[in-house]
């Protein structure tokens, strides 16, 4: 077990470093993280494991189906880089992980993600108690807070957090972190096409 984890880790900087000497001028922030398991609940009431995605390129956004304003726009900008795709649209799957799993029930998510998938195919929305959610958070570093909102008792409170999308490879490694910033999603395609044909999907 330790000599299959010291390859795997050398496994993981050997392609780091090839990965990073190329000429190509990222749109999005290069990070490298092998991202570990964990399970969660999908939008259809089923426990999935992060292992289960294993094969596609994943777009991971954390987020909450009652967020105002952030993550729509972060949704709708995820919806047009998958268009920006092309034949290569296919080879992705998004991941929204609530950061309200409190109010996100899966109804709720699969509601919210279908305004930005209606077929169903590309978007996957995930809960889990409110422990597992802190959980995958930290190994993206992701922050969020409840922020009590005291003159609307309808809406009770909202969720300050961050507003990443964190693309990840095939083989479960962390490549690029889009932030609010990289708002064009032609670029940020461009980016995610450049890392398919690196790895062989052409």
């Amino acid at each position: 077990m330790f000599y299959r984890k010291i390859i795997t880790a050398l496994t993981v900087v050997i392609l780091s470093l090839a990965f990073s000497v190329n000429a190509h001028q990222f749109y999005g922030y290069p990070y490298i993280q092998k991202i570990p398991d964990f399970t969660l609940i999908d939008h259809n009431g089923k426990k999935v494991k992060f292992s289960d995605f294993r094969g596609y390129y994943l777009l991971i956004f954390f987020g909450y189906t009652y967020c105002p304003d952030v993550c729509p726009t972060s949704m709708y900008r995820i919806k047009e880089t998958l268009e920006k795709l092309g034949k290569h649209k296919d080879k992705v799957k998004v991941l929204f992980i609530s950061v309200d799993p409190e109010r996100d029930t899966p109804e709720k998510l699969k509601q919210f993600i279908s305004y930005f998938d209606p077929t169903g195919k590309h978007i996957v929305g995930l809960t889990g108690s409110a422990e597992e959610i802190k959980k995958v958070a930290k190994i993206f570093r992701a922050y969020y807070k409840k922020v009590p909102v005291e003159d609307n008792p309808d809406v009770g409170y909202l969720v300050d957090h961050t507003a990443f999308i964190y693309f990840v490879d095939k083989n479960g490694i962390m490549r690029l972190i889009f932030r609010p910033a990289n708002e064009d999603p032609e670029k940020i395609a461009k980016d995610i096409i450049w890392v398919m044909e690196y790895f062989g999907d052409k």
